[in-house]
């Protein structure tokens, strides 16, 4: 059932040039681009890209875990914002793995929620990262927010499941290029994804991601975008993106009502499923 809402909900989505294995570098330019973001508007709900610390959990080891939450809880403390706290990798000692894991903070800094990412990709299979078994939804400013981890996003029965209790869905991603490949390539393509899944569910859909600057041993697409398909029939407004794929971030004001007057007259139309 949906929850009650009566406003405008601002997100924010941050697309770093992070530094491999420099998480302190990266962790400062993340604060950088927040702090300049949370100067120019207040923010309700902000969302950092996956593997926000730049760095690879060794085995047995939770030290970048910890590191990684430390920074994200104060993060949200400091500019009294929800967080999606992109993802990290972290060893679960009861499985006897690493988990990539995506953390929910309120504005206080206190947690609301963990999502593990259930569609492994390429390097995660390779290191024996396990997949999540379950989805995540929680309320952020009274509207329900699902969260995905970037692959999750390429298969819609896992967005299909969240759509029928979420206004809101979040995609902390690193978006990883092929050598015959080209970043605007991968913008095009992730940019596309989130329209589809965002015009096929009416939900809003965040997508964060590294900047096509960052230092790493693979190259990013800087993908990240916020899309609202109420917001039609202008298009910059129903798709907004960084050119380029440069590092920086994005704000949107989502109009919850609007958007949920759209997805009943889709739903009356035929183009949604019927609520059970």
């Amino acid at each position: 059932m949906e929850t009650a809402h009566t406003g405008i909900v601002t997100l924010c989505t941050v697309q770093p040039a992070i530094i491999w294995n420099q998480p302190e570098e990266t962790f400062a330019h993340i604060a950088e681009l927040l702090a300049e973001a949370a100067d120019r508007t207040p923010l309700d709900v902000v969302v950092l890209p996956e593997h926000f610390n730049a760095a690879e959990e060794t085995e047995g080891d939770t030290a970048q875990w910890s590191a990684a939450q430390v920074f994200a809880a104060d993060l949200a403390r400091r500019h009294g914002v929800n967080l999606v706290a992109g993802s990290v990798e972290r060893w679960d000692s009861n499985l006897g793995a690493r988990v990539n894991t995506a953390v929910v903070y309120d504005r206080t800094g206190k947690e609301l929620g963990r999502y593990d990412k259930r569609r492994l990709f390429g390097f995660e299979r390779r290191r024996n990262v396990q997949p999540g078994e379950r989805a995540l939804v929680v309320s952020l400013e009274g509207v329900p927010c699902g969260v995905l981890i970037c692959a999750d996003l390429w298969f819609p029965e896992q967005v299909r499941e969240l759509a029928v209790t979420v206004d809101l869905l979040c995609v902390p991603a690193q978006t990883t290029i092929r050598a015959e490949s080209q970043p605007g390539y991968a913008r095009m393509l992730w940019q596309t994804l989130a329209m589809t899944r965002a015009q096929e569910n009416v939900l809003a859909v965040v997508v964060s991601d590294q900047a096509a600057s960052s230092r790493a041993p693979f190259r990013c697409g800087g993908v990240a975008s916020i899309t609202d398909p109420s917001a039609e029939p202008d298009p910059a407004a129903m798709q907004r993106t960084l050119q380029d794929g440069r590092s920086g971030y994005l704000i949107a004001a989502i109009d919850v009502p609007r958007l949920r007057r759209f997805r009943a007259y889709r739903r009356e139309n035929g183009l949604l499923p019927p609520l059970a």
